[in-house]
């Protein structure tokens, strides 16, 4: 994949919304899973992969429920996803909706996931399946989405904002880059600011990850090249992939900045997050579909995805294991082992 795709990778979900719909609105689709995990847990680095056998699925977002599932946004079909820690899956189409991939739990213990709406949008679900959808006025296309310090929600645009949506509805926006920077990643700090990671300027790659306080501060570091995900890790740091990088990147809420290269067998890190024990867990592809661990300490190791199906966003479940997205049709969710 060039420099560019992959950095589009997040957006390419909002790309793929095209091809949804097969769905009816507003139903309710259980399908069967291909596979269960072991009641003992093997150990770490076991993969499983559960088929999601409905349309063209093509997984995005991820995250672990209030209910003690796995929730994600499919935006092939233009679906919201939940699987249960045996692999049972239940699919639900928000009626007027196009998917766009971020998802996420709101301080109401409600999913909200964004959209492709004209322009954009938010939508609310709650575990039960009943959803509402929310305009984004001056919005354009937004991508990851996360709770925030302040009992809202904080959400990604392409056009070089973050929105801000309560859980009433209400939206305001902040500019953080130029009008043509597409921002990716979102996640609330340690330090209780939002941050938020650049991928594209344009045409053009970008290296930038943004601080940003609930009153609107600004604040741009200058990192590695095009990160993406990004999260919290056990280390208070930011932990994040460099899409077009080859890396991992680390930085502490004063600025200080740290590269770990994958190397070259393994091209691309996509998705990331921290798991149950103690390590940062990331996708990674380049031409071998792997999940990757890697320690604060910088030191890695990698899992190779069966059936070579392209890894894409991942979170920790309830079941500490890693639970990830596949971006590429024909597989569905899949878990690694932690122990």
């Amino acid at each position: 994949m060039n420099l560019k795709g992959c950095c589009a990778a997040a957006i390419a979900a909002s790309v793929l919304a095209a091809c949804a719909g097969n769905a009816g609105a507003g139903s309710t689709l259980p399908l069967n899973a291909s596979a269960r995990h072991l009641a003992a847990p093997p150990k770490r680095g076991k993969v499983t992969l559960y088929n999601d056998a409905f349309g063209d699925p093509v997984l995005a977002g991820i995250t672990a429920g209030p209910d003690g599932a796995l929730w994600f946004a499919d935006p092939g079909n233009d679906v919201i996803g939940r699987i249960t820690t045996d692999g049972e899956y239940t699919l639900q189409q928000p009626a007027g909706s196009e998917v766009s991939g971020g998802i996420t739990v709101g301080p109401d213990q409600n999913l909200w996931f964004t959209l492709q709406l004209s322009g954009g949008g938010i939508g609310r679900m709650t575990t039960s399946g009943a959803v509402k959808l929310f305009a984004d006025p001056g919005g354009e296309y937004p991508q990851g989405i996360t709770a925030g310090p302040d009992g809202a929600l904080w959400y990604t645009e392409t056009n070089g904002t973050v929105g801000r949506i309560t859980t009433n509805g209400k939206v305001k926006h902040f500019t953080v880059a130029s009008s043509d920077a597409a921002l990716q990643g979102i996640v609330t700090g340690p330090d209780g600011a939002l941050w938020v990671t650049q991928s594209l300027s344009g045409s053009h790659d970008a290296s930038s990850v943004i601080r940003l306080t609930t009153d609107g501060k600004v604040t741009t570091f200058t990192v590695g090249s095009s990160p993406s995900a990004i999260c919290v890790g056990p280390d208070k740091a930011l932990w994040f992939t460099e899409a077009a990088g080859n890396a991992i990147g680390r930085l502490t809420t004063g600025g200080k900045f740290k590269e770990y290269r994958t190397g070259s067998k393994y091209f691309e890190t996509f998705g990331i997050a921290a798991g149950p024990d103690g390590a940062l867990w990331f996708t990674a592809y380049n031409g071998i579909a792997t999940v990757g661990r890697i320690t604060t300490k910088g030191k890695m190791k990698f899992f190779a995805i069966p059936g070579n199906v392209g890894g894409l966003e991942i979170a920790p479940g309830p079941d500490k294991a890693m639970w990830f997205t596949t971006s590429l049709p024909g597989v569905g969710v899949g878990r690694i082992t932690t122990s």
